[in-house]
C-alpha cells in the first residue's frame, strides 16, 4: 500500500493577529507507516522550527489517517 505524508506549519503570529497556517504532502509516496512516519520526522528536522509549530499526518491512498504526530504528542503529554 502506499502513502502520503501532509505537513502543517502553524506560523507564530504577532499579538495582532490570527495564527497563518501552511498545510503542504511531501512528493514522495512511502510504502510503509513507519517509513512515511520516519520521512516526516526527518524533513521536520530540516525545517529548524520549533516542534510544536509543525505536525504531520500519514494517509492511505483512500485518504484515511492512519498516523500523525499529534498522537505521539499526546501519548508524550
Amino acid at each position: 500500500m502506499s502513502y502520503t505524508v501532509e505537513i502543517t506549519i502553524a506560523e507564530p503570529a504577532s499579538t495582532d493577529e490570527e495564527v497563518e497556517t501552511r498545510m503542504y504532502q511531501l512528493p514522495d509516496p512511502y510504502e510503509t507507516v513507519a517509513s512515511a512516519s520516519e520521512a516526516a520526522a526527518v524533513h521536520i528536522a530540516s525545517l529548524n522550527l520549533k516542534p510544536a509549530a509543525v505536525i504531520y499526518s500519514v494517509f492511505d491512498r483512500e485518504g484515511f489517517t492512519v498516523a500523525s504526530s499529534v498522537e505521539e504528542l499526546a501519548e508524550a503529554g
